[in-house]
């Protein structure tokens, strides 16, 4: 069994002063943004502005949405054949539709080359979207991380364009910013497409695990940053783009039912969540705990040997 802490990339790992822990040398978190001005959050803080080439993980959360996903990821990976800097990584959050054996059927290729890594949560009945998201992105390797929906197209040339965005930005988002907001696009269902340096996601302890409904955490993590100055844009629209359907499968795997979305929060889950975050905000509070950071046990490309992701240190 391996434990991970910090931040758990599978390049440039040393041990850390847990016992059989790894941990990755190449991500130093930010100073904490709750402690610190804006101005502490530097450019050369971030490493994918000091590669020419920086890895794009995208991130893919999926509890039975093969629906989607046999759809909508042959066609990424394709869009980015000729891009050898980036990686697809899949979190199967414990689905119950074939999801696993599609993916080693199908894309066993891509497995075998690193290009696309399926990790598997066993334990989850209900969706946390912020847990899963966590997870997703503990796990992933690059300098830039993406959050994929499953239902979501990336468009050719979609991480040659986040890299050269984040040389002057600090993040960007799938939601249309107003002000210090981000609110809803006129393409249903892109809002999920959060684009963020490694280091600050870290730094942030990523998104709010406190958030138990549908909904909002997406946008959350860009306000968090908006709040302390920090910079980001709304995604070029060709890159936005997505499957429509229902809130029906949205709200599958979640007790709330009523997500209130495209209603600016005004009632639903949306607005549950909001709630909590305007709490938090009077009191300064802009990171997550670091308990509450994608922790779990996931399995590596179908292998028997579990990965422990503990607390963030």
């Amino acid at each position: 069994m391996l434990y991970f802490d910090r931040d758990d990339s599978d390049d440039a790992k040393r041990p850390s002063s847990r016992s059989g822990a790894i941990a990755d040398v190449n991500a130093t978190p930010l100073a904490s943004p709750a402690m610190a001005e804006p101005a502490s959050f530097l450019p050369c803080h971030y490493r994918c502005r000091q590669e020419a080439r920086p890895l794009v993980s995208f991130c893919i959360t999926c509890k039975d949405r093969l629906l989607h996903l046999r759809e909508t990821l042959p066609r990424n990976l394709a869009w980015h054949e000729d891009d050898p800097d980036v990686e697809f990584v899949i979190l199967n959050y414990n689905s119950g539709d074939e999801l696993q054996g599609w993916v080693r059927q199908t894309c066993a290729r891509q497995l075998a080359s690193g290009r696309l890594v399926h990790f598997f949560n066993a334990e989850p009945a209900e969706f946390r979207a912020s847990h899963a998201k966590n997870q997703a992105f503990r796990l992933a390797r690059g300098a830039i991380l993406c959050n994929l929906d499953a239902d979501n197209f990336t468009g050719p040339g979609f991480a040659a364009y986040v890299r050269s965005q984040l040389h002057t930005l600090d993040f960007l988002s799938g939601g249309v910013i107003e002000g210090n907001r981000v609110v809803a696009t006129n393409v249903r269902g892109v809002e999920g497409r959060n684009v963020v340096p490694r280091e600050l996601f870290w730094s942030f302890g990523g998104f709010d695990e406190d958030f138990s409904s549908w909904g909002y955490e997406d946008s959350n993590l860009s306000e968090r940053m908006m709040a302390v100055g920090l910079a980001g844009r709304t995604i070029a629209g060709d890159y936005l783009s997505c499957i429509d359907h229902g809130d029906d499968l949205r709200t599958r795997f979640f007790r709330n039912k009523v997500t209130g979305r495209n209603t600016g929060r005004a009632f639903g889950s949306c607005k549950d969540n909001y709630d909590i975050w305007l709490e938090k905000k009077a009191s300064g509070r802009w990171v997550c705990p670091p308990e509450k950071f994608g922790c779990g046990t996931v399995y590596r490309n179908f292998a028997a040997q579990p990965l422990v992701l503990a607390p963030r240190a």
